[in-house]
């Protein structure tokens, strides 16, 4: 108990005292006892709520990472059928030979990844992959020079 709270119960049991009530003062001890319990419990429930209240942030923010990671993958992935589709729509229109079928593996901060094949082939001929097949006129690519 705080120090009001023990002057407090000081007074009314010096008062009950001189009363002669003994059942007063029980009264007043269940009374303390009820208003300490009902503090204990109130910390109890603050803290409790509070600790549940952050794990939930930290759920979200799992989830949160987790639906950007599988973005960033579904992209990625996106990314590489554009190309992969841009460069067999070029080699079909025979404005860059057909592409030997070239599989590497680049280790990456310790992961291994597959790398495409046309940004190995991009990197190995030193074509870039700005070609657009469907509007030509942006393209900055002009591909390799054709010899007559």
């Amino acid at each position: 108990m705080n120090p009001i709270h023990n002057t407090l119960y000081v007074q009314m049991s010096e008062i009950l005292s001189v009363a002669g009530d003994n059942e007063s003062r029980n009264v007043l001890d269940a009374f303390f006892l009820g208003k300490a319990l009902a503090e204990a419990l109130n910390e109890r429930i603050e803290s409790t709520v509070g600790e549940f209240l952050s794990a939930v942030g930290r759920l979200q923010a799992e989830q949160q990472k987790q639906v950007l990671d599988f973005q960033e993958e579904v992209l990625e992935r996106a990314k590489r059928a554009k190309e992969k589709a841009a460069r067999e729509a070029m080699e079909a229109q025979g404005l860059i030979p057909k592409s030997t079928a070239v599989s590497a593996t680049s280790v990456t901060n310790g992961t291994a990844s597959k790398v495409s094949p046309s940004t190995t082939n991009d990197r190995i001929s030193g074509n870039s992959s700005s070609y657009n097949p469907a509007n030509p006129a942006i393209n900055t690519d002009p591909g390799p020079a054709k010899k007559e």
